[in-house]
Formats: C-alpha cells, sequence, structure tokens
C-alpha cells in the first residue's frame, strides 16, 4: 500500500511538472540558440560527457526537445525553452538559485556572441550604451534600457522591462551581466538585481559595479 502511494505521488509530481513545462512552451516571444550551446558546454565542463547524457535523457522523459549538441547559435527557439532547460539542470544536478546565476556568469565567458561584442566595442562605456542593440539580437521579447552610468564611481544600471518569464531567468541574468562586465573589464565585478517582477516590481533593474 505505502509503495502504490509513493508511485502515485511519483506520478503526480511529474504530471505537475511537465504541465509548468508545457505552460513555459506557450509563453510568447523566441531567443536564439546560443543559449543552448553555453549552457551544453557550461555542464559539459562540470559534469562531464555523462552529465550532459542525463540531461538530455531527461529532457526526452518530458517529450522536450532540446538539441544542445547540434543547436544553431543564430536561429530563434521558444523563449520558454530558456527556463525549461534551467529547471531541467536544476532538477537533474540538485543545482541551487546560487548555481543557476554562475551558470548564467559563465555562459557570458562561453558565448561567441558576447567575445565579439565585446572586442567590437571596446571601452565598458560603449558596451554600457550598445547593450540595448546586443539584447536585441538574442530576444524578440522585453526591452533592456540603459539607464545610468558612472566612470568615476564605477557602477551602472541596466533595466530590463515587459520580460517576465521565470524567477530562475532572473538569477541567470543576474549572473550573466557580471559575466559579460567582468569579460570586458578583465577584472572583479559585482552585479545585484535591485528589482524584479517576481517581487512585485514594474521591471527587472541590474546594479553592476566593478
Amino acid at each position: 500500500m505505502i509503495v502504490r502511494n509513493l508511485k502515485l505521488l511519483g506520478n503526480n509530481l511529474y504530471m505537475l511538472y511537465k504541465e509548468e513545462l508545457e505552460k513555459l512552451l506557450k509563453l510568447d516571444g523566441q531567443i536564439k540558440g546560443v543559449f543552448l550551446q553555453t549552457d551544453a558546454k557550461y555542464i559539459l565542463e562540470k559534469e562531464g560527457e555523462g552529465g550532459l547524457q542525463r540531461l538530455e535523457k531527461k529532457a526526452k522523459e518530458f517529450g522536450l526537445k532540446l538539441d544542445y549538441r547540434t543547436a544553431r547559435a543564430m536561429q530563434w527557439y521558444p523563449v520558454g525553452l530558456r527556463p525549461i532547460s534551467l529547471l531541467l539542470i536544476k532538477e537533474v544536478f540538485g543545482y541551487n538559485d546560487k548555481d543557476i546565476r554562475e551558470m548564467g556568469r559563465m555562459a557570458a565567458k562561453f558565448s561567441f556572441i558576447i567575445k565579439f561584442f565585446v572586442r567590437f566595442f571596446t571601452s565598458i562605456k560603449k558596451i554600457f550604451e550598445k547593450s540595448p542593440d546586443y539584447y536585441k539580437m538574442q530576444y524578440s521579447i522585453g526591452k533592456l534600457e540603459p539607464v545610468y552610468f558612472d566612470e568615476k564611481e564605477k557602477k551602472c544600471i541596466l533595466r530590463l522591462k515587459n520580460f517576465k518569464i521565470h524567477p530562475l531567468v532572473c538569477f541567470y541574468l543576474e549572473g550573466y551581466f557580471q559575466g559579460v562586465a567582468e569579460f570586458a573589464l578583465k577584472g572583479k565585478v559585482s552585479c545585484q538585481e535591485t528589482k524584479c517582477v517576481f517581487r512585485g516590481d514594474e521591471y527587472n533593474e541590474y546594479l553592476i559595479q566593478w
């Protein structure tokens, strides 16, 4: 009897999880496939080939097609796959929110798009000013605004509007913006999400200091 109840609980949890993933797939908007490439690079580096195989197996269990090995960096994919990939990674490897944030930080260093962007715009001020253009290259929804920059105080603020996807993506982006700034400045950088739509704010806002 106990075993049967445990199986029933497992099935219910599976259905609830599957339902959440299906809702995410219905979100409006698209994202460039480079996120699948950077996720794969991170897992291969941290968990090895066996880890990536486990992740691919879990995706198949939910009927998801996540092309970690064959994704095209500049091809558009449903934006819901961004949080779905993070949720599966968290599920398979037991990562916490800080681990997801670190994934975002490392993604900025793995991305060939970031490397090109930073080399083309050599100053941190120019990168800050051009960040909305770079954002549009990767997301079809939301709007990134550079709202404050002070080179003497060594800080800037980025504001992300009309972008409510999933709380895990907020942690990921916090690390991602830090990673971009670190790559550009070649030094120690901090990034803090000071406002968040999932905490009741109108938009997300990120304070970057170096």
